[in-house]
């Protein structure tokens, strides 16, 4: 399969370039079909429907493009975290002085994963409000039964006040 295109892809590429890339070069783990799957997943929650990656530019603004792509990688991160994890992080060669060390790039993508989540979390009803959707919550809510109840103060003058409405309400 090749790597994920269309402009949400572009973005999540820009945001984790390295990570991407290893991605798309590995065949141990994640790969393309999973970096496409996160892509999809992210437009489905942000927008309902999972729009062509050809009709991306002419169906989303800009910052609906760069919130899409924000929450792509918060799906990407935790397997970006697993396969950092897995790579060496310093390496030295005996009899010689070359050593070489490198990011801690599994503890860096977890300060990103914060940093997104706030701003994901800050933009998500501007992002709601420019696309018109929001997804229902399945939380339960609690009912109340007198919605449509006029709910009167009472005139001090009116003691004990009546349980009707008056010409002095």
């Amino acid at each position: 399969m090749t790597p994920p295109v269309g402009a949400i892809a572009d973005r999540v590429q820009g945001l984790i370039p390295v990570t991407w890339h290893a991605f798309t070069t590995d065949r141990r783990g994640f790969g393309d079909q999973l970096l496409q799957g996160a892509i999809d997943l992210a437009k489905q929650q942000v927008t309902g429907v999972v729009v062509d990656v050809d009709n991306e530019e002419n169906v989303y603004s800009l910052i609906v493009i760069d919130y899409i792509a924000k929450v792509a990688v918060l799906q990407i991160i935790p397997g970006a975290i697993d396969f950092w994890m897995s790579e060496s992080i310093a390496t030295s060669a005996t009899g010689t002085n070359e050593n070489s060390a490198y990011v801690d790039r599994a503890d860096k993508l977890a300060q990103l994963r914060e940093q997104l989540l706030q701003e994901t979390r800050a933009n998500f009803q501007d992002i709601a409000d420019i696309l018109g959707f929001q997804r229902s919550s399945s939380k339960a809510v609690p009912l109340i039964n007198t919605r449509d109840d006029l709910f009167l103060t009472p005139s001090p003058q009116e003691f004990p006040r009546p349980f009707k409405e008056t010409t002095s309400s």
